[in-house]
């Protein structure tokens, strides 16, 4: 896993366009060859497969998004092998940085169910935290953050951090933070499929 250089807040104040933007270009590449994706989101609330579903002919590429936001909703709609992977939220919370190891976690493993739970070639999945004042005092050093995913053809996995407090100045706000999100799914999506050369539709 590797991790993003510092991020420039002024991103986050994107609209919509930059969104509509990134997911047409994605949607060109998978269509393109053939390839389906599957979306899991938390922080991000649903924008990434919003993006990609407003693309004309989305259904050719897009096979369906999971929205988990909440410890109920993992436990609704999680196998228990899946739940076991999440780790006990007593120690996510323990720190700053075990709560964000934890979001890495969370979108590996939710990344891999929706590939396989869907049939996709291809999954992206987004799990962070849009602002800090919600936070418990022991992770506030966490910041503005999220982790972003990426799982395909012959095992590949992707995980980076996308920090939006590390920058000088002003924090974004949740909504912007939350677009921000957004946008970093949908381009680390994009380096994934393009790095991994021709058509993959045969490769699951």
């Amino acid at each position: 896993m590797s991790r993003s250089p510092s991020f420039d807040t002024s991103r986050a104040a994107m609209p919509t366009a930059a969104l509509d933007a990134a997911a047409e270009r994605a949607g060109a590449l998978l269509s393109g060859r053939g390839d389906t994706v599957a979306v899991v989101e938390s922080t991000s609330a649903g924008l990434v497969n919003a993006a990609l579903q407003g693309v004309p002919k989305a259904s050719s590429y897009l096979v369906g998004a999971l929205t988990v936001y909440s410890l109920t909703a993992a436990n609704g709609v999680l196998p228990r092998e899946v739940l076991e992977q999440l780790g006990r939220p007593r120690d996510n919370y323990a720190s700053a940085s075990a709560y964000r190891e934890s979001k890495r976690t969370f979108c590996l493993a939710l990344a891999w169910h929706a590939r396989e739970r869907f049939g996709a070639t291809w999954a992206v999945a987004e799990s962070g935290a849009a602002e800090v004042e919600g936070l418990p005092a022991q992770l506030k050093a966490a910041g503005v953050f999220t982790a972003l995913a990426v799982v395909g053809p012959q095992g590949f996995e992707h995980c980076v951090f996308l920090d939006l407090s590390v920058a000088a100045g002003v924090a974004p706000s949740r909504r912007e933070a939350m677009q921000a999100f957004a946008l970093g799914a949908l381009e680390v999506l994009e380096d994934a499929v393009k790095k991994s050369g021709g058509n993959s539709a045969s490769k699951l």
